[in-house]
């Protein structure tokens, strides 16, 4: 628990500087308003995370079901299958952890939306 909330928050000052960053150099990152900066923060950590989390697609970048009688022979003592389902695994995790660490930016950009 302690190392999530370690990368929730070093995670989320990581984003909140490049959103800093692109504020200054691209106009269209501009804002006034804090909960227009939370909401990109959150956009871009949840962005992260959609580009590794599969959410439960099958990928055929790395599909062993297709591999080709020659290719086994290359990688005869190697387990395939096994492999594919550790990187799956760990890409839906990673993945997982970065839509938790984008929560609390979106929870306070709705909050302060309300508020004000």
């Amino acid at each position: 628990m302690g190392k999530l909330i370690k990368t929730v928050v070093l995670v989320n000052v990581l984003s909140a500087a490049t959103i800093f960053i692109l504020s200054n150099t691209i106009d269209y990152f501009a804002t006034t308003r804090l909960s227009d900066f939370l909401f990109f923060t959150c956009i871009f950590i949840w962005g992260i995370a959609a580009l590794t989390w599969e959410g439960g697609k099958a990928s055929r970048n790395y599909d062993v079901d297709y591999v080709t009688n020659k290719m086994k022979s290359m990688v005869s003592g190697h387990d395939l299958q096994a492999e594919k389902h550790k990187h799956y695994r760990q890409n839906f995790q990673f993945g997982l952890v970065m839509f938790i660490v984008g929560l609390p930016t979106f929870v306070l950009c709705v909050v302060l939306k309300f508020i004000r």
